[in-house]
């Protein structure tokens, strides 16, 4: 696959990573470079030169889309929440078709699916954390589980990170620490301590999965998916003067998702 291919569909998959309710590594299973990087991942030490050959683009158009645009997102979620929300939740439901394709699913299988959504819908919506700050040295370590969930969310697809970030009340700290690294170097190090070791246990363990199990994976992942989709959809400030231009800008997110390359 050409080089600037790769970069491009990295940096889409970049901005998937930084918008809530929008997984970036769902994007990636529907430009069809999900299964191949996973298991380029899992084995980097095998075949070192063809792995970063196609892993190095892909990281870097990641990489710049994650600078470029953290604090655009912030920008026009601070001053156009309705409309952001909507057109990231419409790019959410548009790529579930292309997701829904991977597996056939039996009745029992959408038992399990909904096991898991009620299940995480009770964990998160009982949960009442405070936006995040640090105050204190402890602060740092819910730094580096922050830096875990980063790195599971680029794993699992379906699994938003900034989603989790949302509900744990670290989306702006996150955000901010991904737009100024340098700002608090502490941070940024604990950050990234988290995401390599979740990272590499996870990819290995995930590779896995999807080999020896892969039917019963891809139910968990359209499960994450589904679940995903429905909180954020709580979380759209809906009212009766905007319900009109919020589904006008949904159709446009799903249409937008429809047409991501393959």
């Amino acid at each position: 696959m050409p080089y600037f291919i790769l970069f491009l569909k990295g940096f889409i998959i970049g901005i998937g990573k930084i918008i809530p309710g929008v997984s970036g590594c769902a994007l990636a299973v529907v430009m069809g470079i999900y299964e191949e990087a996973l298991s380029r991942l899992a084995n980097l030490n095998k075949n070192i030169k063809e792995n970063f050959k196609y892993l190095f683009p892909l990281a870097l158009g990641i990489l710049m889309a994650i600078l470029v645009f953290s604090k655009v997102i912030l920008f026009f979620l601070e001053h156009f929440n309705l409309v952001t929300m909507c057109l990231f939740f419409g790019l959410l439901l548009g790529i579930i078709p292309s997701l829904k394709n991977k597996v056939k699913f039996k009745f029992k299988d959408f038992i399990i699916m909904l096991i898991i959504i009620v299940a995480f819908l009770l964990l998160f919506n009982n949960l009442a954390l405070p936006f995040f700050i640090i105050n204190s040295k402890i602060s740092y370590l819910w730094v580096i589980f922050l830096g875990m969930i980063d790195a599971l969310s680029m794993i699992v697809p379906g699994l938003s990170g900034t989603a989790f970030y949302l509900m744990l009340g670290s989306y702006s700290f996150v955000l901010n620490l991904f737009s100024n690294p340098f700002q608090d170097i502490l941070a940024s190090f604990c950050f990234c301590l988290g995401f390599g070791i979740s990272f590499v246990i996870f990819t290995k363990l995930f590779n896995y999965l999807l080999k020896k199990y892969n039917h019963q994976t891809w139910v968990i992942i359209f499960s994450f998916i589904l679940f995903s989709l429905l909180e954020f959809f709580l979380q759209i400030p809906f009212s009766f003067s905007n319900i009109f231009s919020g589904f006008c800008f949904i159709f446009l997110g799903f249409i937008l998702a429809l047409l991501t390359p393959s």
